[in-house]
């Protein structure tokens, strides 16, 4: 296993203990089984082989898509007190979002296919299976987690050197449609406008934000500890983790979050520039899923960007969030051996 990732990953885990025992000291227990198990996700990850994975990028993602259908047909909210969305699948007694495991696959639809075809290609055919995916996960309802697909995604194309003319007709063409079904989105799912209303009015946070930037300031620089009583911050444990850190660890432990996902940014890069074709792709797109997300998450606990749910990868509380950042970054593990194969990822030498 790459000992960079490796060590970034523990340090976020020990954070998410820290978080969890300020805000819900009750799920302790069950958050530290849970990190346990993405880190043997991570391990056993680690050990897979990515063309396999690029071979049946298609049909892996084909499976999402239909995994996102039955999470709109037979999902349920299993957050209590909440029945309107349909973010989870249960079954043998487990519940998982398959919005989580359909960010991954894109990663490897989207290597396989520019591998195959090159940057310079229609990519209508892409554009199409993304945005049903999006669609799909907008209409469970989780605008937040959409929009984090097209982020990816973007951020992928740019990366990539996908022509400006492409990325523009894409641009135009998601524009244009979204036009055409915003009205009828907004009228189902109130909730989502409202939230942009509070956002561009100033409003932002009255309850949630404003309680999360209280936390804040009252951790100042060295933080009150984890076994100090936290000001009430709504999902403090997961949606609002980033203040929770904040008032446990100071802004000292804020830089060492920072420097963690830091590490996996440039450690990923690192990875990306010393491998080619479809497997680059991937190291590419894990690396912008785990650290685009988290400063998505960061933003949105600053009043940034209008209040969702999305959580900080390897910290906050919730299963499948936590499996899906254990395979993230096995995935990136996976791709440093084969950049930096017979223990050469030590040195950060590529072969």
């Amino acid at each position: 296993m790459d000992p960079y990732l490796l060590l970034a990953q523990l340090l976020l885990s020990g954070f998410g203990l820290v978080v969890v025992a300020t805000a819900a000291p009750g799920l302790f227990v069950s958050h530290a089984a849970k990190l346990g198990v993405a880190l043997l996700v991570t391990l056993v990850t680690s050990r897979a082989s990515l063309p396999f994975f690029l071979k049946w990028a298609r049909w892996l993602y084909a499976g999402a898509i239909l995994l996102l259908f039955l999470a709109i047909l037979i999902g349920v909210d299993v957050r209590p007190g909440k029945d309107y969305a349909h973010r989870w699948l249960v079954f043998g007694g487990i519940s998982f979002q398959p919005a989580e495991l359909s960010k991954l696959l894109l990663v490897f639809y989207l290597a396989r296919f520019f591998e195959d075809h090159g940057t310079d290609y229609p990519v209508l055919g892409p554009v199409t299976v993304i945005a049903l995916a999006v669609s799909l996960v907008a209409m469970e309802p989780d605008f937040a987690t959409a929009a984090f697909h097209l982020i990816l995604a973007l951020f992928i194309l740019l990366a990539i050197g996908v022509p400006w003319r492409r990325l523009f007709a894409i641009g135009i063409s998601s524009f244009l449609i979204a036009m055409s079904l915003q009205g009828l989105y907004l009228s189902r799912f109130g909730h989502v406008l409202e939230r942009f209303r509070a956002f561009f009015s100033g409003e932002q946070g009255v309850y949630q934000v404003v309680r999360a930037k209280e936390a804040i300031v009252a951790g100042g620089l060295f933080g009150q500890g984890p076994g100090a009583s936290m000001p009430y911050v709504p999902y403090a444990y997961n949606d609002m983790a980033f203040a929770t850190l904040a008032f446990a660890l100071g802004w000292l432990g804020v830089t060492l979050l920072f420097l963690a996902y830091g590490i996996i940014f440039f450690r990923g890069m690192q990875i990306a520039v010393n491998l080619q074709g479809g497997i680059s792709v991937v190291a590419l797109g894990m690396t912008a899923a785990l650290t685009l997300q988290a400063a998505v998450h960061t933003a949105v606990v600053l009043g940034l960007l209008p209040t969702t749910g999305i959580p900080l990868p390897m910290i906050s509380y919730g299963g499948t969030s936590l499996v899906a950042s254990g395979l993230a970054l096995g995935f990136l593990h996976a791709a440093s051996n084969a950049a930096f194969p017979r223990g050469k990822a030590e040195r950060g030498e590529a072969q």
